[in-house]
């Protein structure tokens, strides 16, 4: 850094010039700083170097960095403080950095997600590639009528499979419908008894004298 650089204090209406320079060249500034920093001073005619230029940019992005994550002003940049038109081309630098940031790892991680369903298709595909050719007395097409026969027959056995099970199954119900019915009427005798008993031994006793 020139000795011009170390003991000149930094003008607002330079970084001003130098910052709206490096809004409007955003690409440029994203791509190389240095680089943009050497054009910002050929574009402001400033007397720094690109190295000073970059430095200063450099302290004032990290302390605004600083604020938007604190929300408390900066105590070692004052001209972030206190210049309002600086203080907002800087915010502007920060907050287009973050979209670009966030805009590439989208662009990332969308390239990533293809890829991987790419590759889970290939995947896939040589999967059935090889089972294709490891299986065997695979009929092929056109079917033949002897092959739709065997498949009419199959179907039919699950079916009558399914009947039979479901027939059980009813019959099962059934049976324990009519084991209640039979319980049910046992006991139905059982009370009758009991009371036909109760009362005869009622009738007995009326029979006794007062």
């Amino acid at each position: 850094m020139p000795q011009a650089d170390r003991i000149k204090r930094w003008e607002s209406s330079e970084l001003i010039k130098i910052l709206s320079f490096l809004n409007h060249n955003f690409d440029l500034w994203y791509k190389n700083r240095q680089d943009a920093c050497v054009e910002a001073v050929k574009a402001a005619n400033i007397d720094r170097d690109g190295k000073s230029v970059y430095n200063k940019v450099h302290s004032m992005i990290k302390a605004m960095e600083h604020f938007l994550r604190t929300h408390k002003k900066p105590r070692t940049c004052f001209i972030i403080r206190e210049n309002r038109i600086v203080r907002g081309l800087v915010k502007k630098i920060c907050q287009k950095t973050k979209e670009r940031n966030e805009r590439e790892q989208n662009q990332n991680q969308n390239r990533n997600n293809i890829g991987n369903i790419e590759m889970a298709a290939n995947n896939t595909q040589s999967t059935i590639a090889r089972t294709s050719q490891n299986r065997v007395n695979v009929p092929q097409v056109p079917f033949t009528i002897e092959t739709i026969d065997e498949i009419y027959k199959e179907q039919i056995k699950r079916v009558t499979r399914s009947m039979l099970i479901s027939k059980e199954m009813i019959e099962t119900r059934n049976r324990e419908i009519r084991d209640l019915y039979e319980q049910i009427s046992q006991h139905r005798s059982e009370l009758i008894n009991l009371i036909e008993k109760a009362n005869d031994k009622l009738e007995k006793l009326k029979m006794f004298p007062n």
